[in-house]
């Protein structure tokens, strides 16, 4: 995994993030011009209690319950938004060299970032003083327990 898939991943989640708040954000004002009109319906024209099916306590109730999904769907947009950008900023942690029998080993993993399972391990040397060392996963941790972990 390289640096640079991070960074798409959460430009892409960014982009999706804001597409969705500005159609939630459109959906609310047109809900709520709704609510506007059937409140000037029933007060100032006198169309009665129920001419929009519901009453106007459940419309101003459903206003209500609505906007507090879409606030609560925003702050949780921009809570994850804010930690995976906290998470990818977040500076690695140097790893000491790795010697073997006084040569630096340089280690690739394959697939990278791959954890469990069983690996074979190859040894190349590179030149007097450093060794390559390639991990392939050759059987991923699910096969091995089935699941079970």
């Amino acid at each position: 995994m390289t640096t640079e898939e991070p960074i798409w991943d959460e430009e892409k989640l960014k982009r999706r993030y804001l597409k969705a708040s500005k159609l939630l954000f459109l959906f609310t004002v047109l809900y709520s011009l709704w609510i506007a009109l059937v409140i000037m319906g029933v007060y100032f024209l006198q169309l009665g209690n129920k001419w929009a099916v519901f009453t106007i306590g459940q419309w101003i109730l459903s206003a209500i319950i609505l906007i507090s999904i879409v606030i609560a769907i925003e702050i949780i947009f921009i809570l994850h938004n804010t930690l995976s950008r906290k998470k990818y900023l977040q500076p690695e942690q140097p790893q000491q060299p790795v010697y073997l029998q006084g040569k630096q080993v340089n280690s690739y993993t394959i697939p990278a970032g791959a954890k469990g399972g069983i690996f074979s391990k190859t040894f190349i040397m590179i030149d007097e003083t450093r060794v390559l060392n390639l991990r392939y996963q050759m059987i991923p941790p699910n096969d091995l327990w089935k699941q079970k972990q």
